[in-house]
């Protein structure tokens, strides 16, 4: 009886048997700044020229729960409205994509990543050099819930896209 008064999903709207697309960057900045250069200071590293409504000349920033991109005429286009987060960790997005309808779901995590730097000494002595850490964090982007209306060349852009994306993020941040 649970479907007595609801309709069947329309076909367009079944999850499709595409793979979520992931990628990860790691950058060498402690995961809070890694989180600010990612959340704040989006507008410095976002790739317009690859993803914009408007082109070069948008800022892009997260703002009362999405991130906009806003116009040279303060049009706005929301790409992405936030659905959960816990800041400094993790942040879900309903993904809007551009002249559609259609909306995907976008997961950006952060976790922090210690790899030692310097030289090591003989066993059993400690160096300064032993010591220093280069704290790091690892940023994964999940973008899942494909469905069979969404079109091939739509998932293929963001297959290109995100990798580019992440790496303009990771160089921002200091890494090359």
């Amino acid at each position: 009886m649970s479907g007595l008064f609801s309709h069947p999903p329309e076909a367009d709207d079944e999850l499709s048997d595409r793979q979520d697309l992931r990628v990860a960057v790691t950058v060498p900045a402690p995961a809070d700044h890694a989180w600010a250069g990612l959340t704040e200071h989006l507008h410095l590293w976002w790739p317009a020229d690859e993803l914009s409504r408007w082109g070069e000349g948008s800022f892009f920033d997260l703002e009362d729960n999405a991130l906009v991109e806003t116009s040279a005429q303060d049009d706005e286009n929301v790409w992405g409205e936030v659905v959960d987060t816990r800041p400094g960790h993790w942040l879900e997005l309903k993904w809007r994509h551009a002249g559609s309808d259609s909306t995907t779901e976008l997961r950006l995590e952060m976790t922090p990543d210690e790899s030692s730097v310097g030289h090591r000494s003989a066993p059993g002595v400690q160096t300064v050099e032993d010591a220093d850490r280069i704290s790091g964090a690892t940023l994964d982007l999940t973008h899942s819930g494909w469905t069979s209306g969404d079109p091939q060349d739509l998932y293929d852009f963001y297959r290109e896209f995100w990798p580019s994306a992440l790496g303009r993020y990771r160089r921002f941040m200091g890494g090359s």
